[in-house]
């Protein structure tokens, strides 16, 4: 008797699961029913709400142009498998910079392009890069040779 009992409540258990499951399953049917494929008008206002996203892209693009790149004339006093380190003169004093170099940088040396290897110690060139910034040259463009001074200048 007790074998029968519990066997009528588990299948009933089963059954009430059973029916929960597809009324669950049913009413997400519904609810999926209705989102269907856009109408050309409905598809048409999407379009039309993207472009101030774009807008913004387009404003942080601005931010980032905004940072400002110079041009300096310096010496180079070395040059490193990806870094070239170079003096300036800042306020009377000689400074020592180091910039990255990368695949985009514009190197130029007597009229023609060429690598950074070819880069020499007492190089005077222009460098084109910005000094607030973490990112490599845009140009080095070498002018001619330069005489390397004692960094730190006259205190």
């Amino acid at each position: 008797m007790k074998r029968t009992t519990d066997f009528l409540t588990l299948s009933t258990g089963s059954l009430l699961l059973a029916a929960g499951l597809i009324a669950c399953s049913s009413v997400q049917e519904q609810t999926a029913a209705p989102a269907q494929k856009p109408t050309p008008s409905q598809a048409q206002a999407v379009a039309e709400a993207k472009p101030p996203a774009e807008a913004k892209a387009t404003k942080g693009e601005t931010k980032q142009t905004k940072s400002k790149a110079v041009e300096v004339e310096g010496v180079i006093s070395s040059v490193g498998q990806r870094t070239i380190t170079f003096q300036v003169e800042r306020k009377g004093k000689v400074r020592e910079e180091v910039v990255g170099v990368d695949d985009k940088t514009n190197i130029e040396k007597a009229g023609s392009r060429v690598k950074l290897k070819d880069l020499q110690q007492s190089d005077k060139a222009l460098i084109n890069y910005e000094p607030e910034a973490y990112t490599p040259a845009t140009a080095i463009k070498v002018t001619g040779q330069g005489k390397l001074q004692k960094v730190g200048g006259a205190d």
